[in-house]
């Protein structure tokens, strides 16, 4: 390269990088030895150059504020680096910042961008009102965090390149709305508004809405997705009650993430406020109903009245940010109940855990987190109103790979994940454990199928008949018809407490025990001294009833009840005296009555499933109907019942004597 094309290249680098110093050095704000207006001939137009902290100021409110040909010269200068009350300003109802900029005259595609500002504005470039937010009435009404822009017609570029930028805020009852700031704070803070071009602007806004909303993004779609697949659980499992508190929670907790996306591109108002805070309500109440649910707690009214308090606490912020709340009594109050609260679940979850409950241990670390989260929150608040020279620092931000996150949204994550593992795990536990009781019901309706005949065995000079319906897979019914030595028949027919495998358990004890005995007596009586003693032996707590009757080939009943009901001669009950159920006391006696039955007569026997069936307004068939219709055949007395509801197994039985 020859000498003087290299002085040439050097000295256009040499010229690029002072301007771009001069850009570098615009974008901190004047200094006392800049002039007014600023300068901005020389910035690079691919960057954003930050109009601040300085700014001319004035507390009253006129509209040809916005007109550039005001004379400001009288106006305080003021930085937004600190709070209006150090300049003595106070309760002032609107505000308006002024900034004087130069720019070059052939620039065109300008814009004002503006983030981090606290209230309602309109923001004026030449006199023209180029943006606003909020409704400028004089409350607190919006908060903009997130990158806005607004475009610079480039018709109201004066020729000279001068730019006029105004603000006009509503900063009435304006106050810190984390209550740690009293009086009228800035709406403005150092790094708030920015001059651009389009082209940068839309760069920018695609780096904000990336950077900033993907944690927001991925909190709520983790929040919903678990969400509904908890309530799809629940749906599925109602008894499951715990899905539902995860359910409430999870899609309650999606709803501030969603306001958070929402607020990325429009401001932040008081309704959008409300939603967050309000839907953080529910999931608190949620979380303690859940644990409660988890821990096997009653729902007492210390825990009733917490889940109110809780939930009445999260209205102090949106009203506070309306400025419809002041003074420090809500703040106190809500600290103090998040504190309460942030201690309450991590206590119940280690005690339970300590009486063995594995769900309890598995959400200790979770909710000892949030605990922890809310705890330092809570503290720093309260130290800041009752000492403010003690100050808890605020919990930190984290950055990655341009990403930013808060411990809060941490926490979210690790709850979500927590609560999907929850829900895989507690399902499929719950599936093994009713395909084992699945196995077992099987196994007992195979023992019940063995053990209740499927046909009536024939017994020479009796007419037998019966039916078994039971009210599910397994009943708790039982019947034998054993002939007897030297003619007749032996009837036993009795109903067990309880249902499925162990009543299945049962009714094989006892009638395993009936057909041994039968080999050694036919008397009722002490037939149902032995099945007691053999109940009392095996049963645990649980009791039968059931009614041995004997019939011999001349008619003579022999009968013997331990609590059953009575059977039917003729459409009439036969008067018995009644024995203690089986398996209820060891010195039970169980005395024998004697009947005759004629040739004309029919014995019918039934156990309480006809009795107790009941209708859907919830009558009873009860015991006239059941004697109405006790002349009638088995099959019809059992099909009788069962049309009218039924409710319980059903088993009846008739007999008669034949030539």
């Amino acid at each position: 390269m020859r000498p003087r094309t290299f002085l040439a290249v050097g000295f256009l680098l040499l010229a690029a990088y002072v301007g771009f110093a001069d850009a570098q050095n615009a974008g901190h704000g004047p200094t006392a030895d800049q002039l007014n207006p600023r300068h901005f001939n020389a910035f690079w137009l691919g960057q954003r150059v930050n109009l601040g902290p300085d700014w001319l100021f004035s507390p009253d409110d006129n509209p040809a504020y916005a007109s550039p040909t005001f004379d400001d010269s009288g106006w305080k200068t003021v930085s937004t680096n600190k709070q209006l009350t150090d300049y003595g300003i106070h309760d002032i109802p609107y505000a308006w910042y002024r900034m004087h900029v130069h720019v070059n005259p052939g620039w065109l595609g300008l814009a004002v961008e503006v983030q981090y500002i606290k209230g309602s504005y309109e923001l004026y470039v030449n006199g023209v009102r180029i943006g606003a937010n909020g409704a400028m009435n004089g409350m607190l009404e919006s908060k903009q965090d997130y990158l806005t822009a607004y475009d610079i017609p480039d018709s109201k570029i004066a020729p000279n390149g001068d730019l006029v930028i105004a603000i006009r805020f509503a900063i009435k009852k304006m106050g810190d709305r984390d209550f740690l700031t009293p009086g009228t704070s800035t709406p403005l803070t150092a790094d708030c508004v920015f001059l651009t071009n389009r082209e940068a602007t839309a760069r920018d806004a695609g780096y904000e809405a990336a950077t900033q909303t993907a944690p927001s993004f991925i909190l709520f779609g983790l929040d919903l997705v678990v969400g509904m697949v908890a309530l799809a659980l629940y749906l599925a499992m109602r008894s499951q009650v715990e899905y539902l508190a995860i359910s409430i929670a999870l899609l309650a907790s999606s709803l501030p993430s969603a306001v958070t996306i929402w607020t990325h591109f429009h401001a932040y108002t008081a309704t959008d406020d409300f939603l967050f805070w309000i839907a953080i309500g529910p999931v608190g109440v949620a979380n303690i109903e859940f644990v409660r649910l988890i821990s096997h707690l009653r729902r007492t009214r210390w825990l009733l009245a917490m889940e109110i308090t809780l939930f009445l606490s999260y209205f102090v912020p949106p009203l506070s940010f309306t400025g419809l709340w002041t003074g420090y009594a809500g703040p106190i109050s809500t600290y103090l109940v998040f504190l309460i609260y942030a201690a309450l679940l991590p206590m119940l979850l280690i005690w339970s855990a300590r009486r063995g409950n594995r769900d309890a241990r598995f959400f200790i670390p979770p909710f000892a987190f949030i605990g922890f989260l809310n705890v330092w929150n809570a503290l720093g608040g309260l130290f800041f109103i009752f000492n403010s020279s003690v100050q808890i620092p605020p919990l930190p931000d984290f950055h990655y790979a341009g990403y930013e996150f808060s411990l809060w949204d941490v926490w979210n994550v690790v709850y979500g994940v927590t609560m999907l593992l929850f829900l895989v795990l507690r399902t499929i536990r719950i599936a093994r454990e009713r395909a084992q009781a699945a196995a077992e019901l099987e196994a007992a309706r195979t023992v019940q199928q063995v053990l209740i005949p499927e046909e009536t065995p024939s017994i020479a000079g009796f007419s037998i008949h019966s039916v078994y319906k039971p009210a599910g897979q397994v009943g708790g019914d039982f019947f034998q018809i054993l002939p007897v030595k030297g003619g007749g028949v032996l009837v036993v027919i009795g109903d067990v407490s309880g249902k499925g495998m162990p009543a299945a358990m049962t009714v094989s004890l006892l009638v395993g025990t009936v057909r041994t005995l039968a080999h050694y007596t036919q008397s009722p009586g002490e037939i149902l001294s032995a099945m007691n003693q053999r109940m009392l032996a095996r049963s645990s707590g649980g009791f039968t009833t059931c009614l041995v009757v004997r019939a011999d080939t001349d008619g003579t009943l022999t009968i013997a009840n331990a609590g059953h009901i009575s059977p039917y001669v003729n459409g009439k009950e036969i008067a018995l005296e009644n024995g203690l159920p089986l398996g209820l006391a060891a010195d039970a006696i169980y005395a024998e009555s004697t009947f005759q039955l004629s040739g004309s007569q029919q014995l019918t026997l039934v156990t309480d499933g006809v009795v107790e069936a009941r209708s859907k307004t919830g009558t009873l068939f009860g015991f006239e109907r059941t004697a109405a219709i006790s002349c009638e055949s088995a099959d019809q007395i059992a099909k009788t019942a069962e049309l009218f509801g039924q409710d319980d197994d059903i088993t009846a039985l008739t007999l008669a004597r034949t030539a």
